[in-house]
């Protein structure tokens, strides 16, 4: 792209006060698809604005300010996920063999199929099922996120072994589908 399209900046400041204005609101809305935490995505691009700050004289206009920008909030997001995932979990007791290998249900596990379909375009069990989520312990609600609600961010860049995060992710689901079974299917009948 000629450097005639992009708007030059006197100084980082400029460019900076710039790209707040332009980019918050789009930046903010991906950090709260990923994480599902509005305090969190407010400092994941507070964050991001700040590295921005720190390397923009290594930013050379190859992209967008946007594109640049997206790309430091998703490193900023990766590196929440590894912390979450380096920290010590808290275990729900329980038996949670209901999985095979491949992640589908045992046959003796199978649950009883809820009688209602779309619920993902039902606005009521979109919000039973996000405060299912944030029930979880933290590991397990982002097994949920990262596997089902943001396919950007791949398990190698986690840290975590595969077993284990199969295993949290059976959990998870195991619990996902209790907190549904008794706060979403059983109200409804």
């Amino acid at each position: 792209m000629p450097k005639a399209q992009i708007k030059e900046h006197a100084s980082p400041e400029s460019a900076l006060t710039d790209w707040v204005n332009n980019y918050s609101d789009v930046l903010y809305a991906s950090a709260v698809k990923r994480v599902s935490d509005e305090g969190l995505a407010i400092d994941l691009v507070q964050e991001t604005f700040m590295a921005a700050f720190q390397s923009y004289g290594r930013f050379e206009y190859r992209s967008k300010p946007k594109t640049w920008l997206t790309s430091i909030l998703k490193n900023k997001i990766m590196d929440h996920f590894r912390q979450v995932y380096r920290r010590k979990e808290t275990s729900i007791e329980g038996d949670f063999q209901m999985f095979n290998e491949d992640g589908t249900w045992k046959t003796e596990n199978i649950p009883t199929p809820w009688e209602e379909t779309h619920l993902l375009d039902n606005p009521e069990f979109i919000d039973v099922f996000d405060s299912c989520v944030e029930a979880l312990p933290e590991r397990w609600a982002s097994s949920i996120r990262i596997k089902y609600l943001d396919s950007d961010i791949k398990l190698d860049d986690l840290g975590v072994s595969k077993a284990n995060y199969w295993k949290m992710l059976e959990r998870a689901r195991t619990q996902l589908r209790n907190c549904l079974e008794v706060n979403w299917v059983k109200p409804n009948k």
